[in-house]
């Protein structure tokens, strides 16, 4: 098998599971039991990263050397990388790695030969963020330090020729394992310093295949690290405390006998937000009856008050007030009405993600009403992601109200 065939095999081995993982890829996992549902939220991050790299090996090729100092020659190469998250990621590697030097012919003799060759690696590795590992909560001057190793397996394509002989040309399978330590310079490029050790099957010296070969490398390298469009952190630029929030603490709050003044405040609130509600509902019903009476027309209201789960198209307890109110007005109305549900989220997240979501939520608003006997002919739905936000998605509070249900009601 030729080295470049071997090759595209190992970056499309790799490139082929990354694009899997990247389709599954999604922004909250559940686990549900009976008593029990727990949200694991993971931050939306930027995951490829690309990094370049030279120094010096310390190629071991029997026979013995003359100068152990022979034994060292200058390398180049670099990588392509995908983090699945701030914890492990998965690559490809090449490496150029030139052999050569003078050795003894016999174990008495002061008559020299020479080796000369070079081999191109091209190796699948995973990498373990160790930083992350063991100290999932740093910060300060260690949050950019990243200390990292990998291991992996492929192919050394290798050319070389003993006492001037003509060079013979052949691969050897071949493994690495490595410790990389390196600095985010910046959101986007990192420099690194790296030590390997690298194990090739067979001697690379042709007609020699019996013996094996090692080698010790030692490079400095720049890591360039792709930004997505919405702007998201990259993989290698967290902790794993900053991918996986802490979930926000649970407040148990008392009922206090003397503090009557809250409590009338929280009833008076509570009454402005129904009466708010009756007023919209109302008016829903008096646009909806004097849309029957005409040949054509359209009303278009939106409820911030009916709310989902964070990341979730599941309905709050909260919203069916709202939803049954809005039933009992489309139940009634003119058999020609048709309801247009419309959902929508706010920027958190993929725009595949989200778009996915507030379809998903649209159709939860429909099952519900399908559920309160509204006519099923009479309701279709659309879902538009992030677009178009009625207020500010830097806020708490503009993204909850980005979280909506708009209807829009036509004849």
């Amino acid at each position: 098998m030729g080295k470049f065939k071997l090759s595209i095999l190992l970056i499309t081995l790799v490139v082929g599971y990354i694009n899997a993982q990247e389709a599954n890829e999604t922004l909250s996992v559940q686990k549900t039991s009976a008593k029990t549902t727990d949200t694991i939220v993971h931050v939306p991050v930027s995951h490829w990263s690309f990094g370049i790299k030279g120094g010096i090996n310390y190629f071991r090729v029997a026979p013995e050397p003359i100068n152990r100092l022979d034994q060292i020659h200058l390398i180049v190469g670099g990588t392509l990388e995908y983090s699945i998250n701030p914890l492990v990621g998965l690559g490809v590697e090449y490496m150029y790695n030139p052999y050569g030097r003078s050795y003894y012919t016999d174990a008495t003799s002061t008559t020299t030969g020479k080796i000369k060759g070079e081999t191109h690696d091209a190796i699948l590795f995973g990498s373990l963020n160790l930083s992350n590992l063991l100290a999932p909560y740093r910060n300060g001057a260690f949050h950019n330090l990243n200390v990292y190793t990998d291991g992996g397996v492929g192919y050394a394509f290798y050319n070389g020729s003993k006492d001037g002989s003509p060079a013979g040309s052949s691969e050897s399978p071949m493994a690495k394992v490595g410790v990389n330590v390196e600095y985010n310079v910046s959101k986007s490029l990192a420099f690194g310093v790296e030590g390997q050790f690298r194990y090739y099957h067979r001697q690379l010296v042709a007609g020699t295949k019996q013996e094996k070969s090692d080698a010790l490398t030692t490079t400095i390298g720049l890591r360039y690290k792709f930004n997505s469009k919405e702007k998201k952190q990259h993989a290698r630029n967290i902790s794993m405390s900053e991918y996986i929030p802490k979930p926000a603490p649970v407040v148990i709050e008392k009922i206090v006998k003397d503090n009557t003044a809250e409590m009338l405040d929280r009833m008076k609130t509570l009454e402005a937000e129904n009466a708010m509600l009756n007023d919209k509902i109302k008016k829903l019903s008096d646009d909806v009856l004097a849309l029957s009476t005409k040949d054509h027309g359209d009303v278009n209201t939106s409820f911030q008050n009916i709310q989902f789960e964070f990341g979730s198209d599941k309905l709050a307890t909260s919203s069916y007030p709202s939803l049954d109110k809005i039933a009992d007005v489309l139940r009634y109305s003119h058999t020609s009405i048709k309801l247009s549900v419309a959902g929508y989220t706010d920027y958190i997240g993929t725009a595949k993600f989200n778009q996915v979501l507030s379809v998903k939520r649209a159709n939860a608003v429909k099952v519900y009403l399908l559920a309160k006997s509204v006519p099923a002919s009479s309701i279709t739905i659309a879902g538009y992601g992030k677009e178009n936000p009625i207020a500010p998605n830097e806020t708490i509070e503009g993204r909850q109200r980005n979280r909506r249900v708009e209807f829009q009601i036509t004849k």
